[in-house]
């Protein structure tokens, strides 16, 4: 389906020339100093748009194609969001070696006394 797309832009590309070209006959056509073609001028100002309608409808095609296509979908070459939940991740992991830390810290004193106690406790009772 992706080469289908690219063939379609680069059959675009040449539809924006054509444009161009029918264009540029109605400009040089209106700008001549002798007689002008109307005829001429009617018929490629009628080429111009129709172009311009199919450039129209061919491009709203290809926009709904590639957002259709891109849509929850990170790009390819794109570490945007793999670096961005590595850096939550490591934010998360820091928070939690903190509080481990701090109930390391709390809990030592504790089990200090309790084993200073439990010592008390067994010469008590010996």
């Amino acid at each position: 389906m992706a080469m289908k797309e690219l063939q379609n832009l680069v059959h675009l590309e040449s539809a924006v020339i054509q444009t161009v070209q029918y264009a540029q006959s109605t400009l040089d056509e209106m700008s001549r100093d002798s007689e002008i073609n109307t005829q001429k001028i009617k018929a490629d100002a009628q080429l111009f748009m129709k172009s311009i309608q199919h450039i129209n409808e061919k491009l709203i095609q290809t926009i709904s194609y590639l957002s259709t296509v891109s849509t929850a979908v990170p790009h390819g070459g794109s570490v945007y969001n793999s670096e961005k939940d590595f850096h939550l991740a490591h934010e998360h992991c820091s928070l939690v070696m903190d509080r481990l830390n701090k109930l390391d810290k709390k809990s030592k004193p504790r089990i200090f006394v309790l084993e200073k106690r439990e010592t008390q406790m067994n010469s008590m009772n010996s």
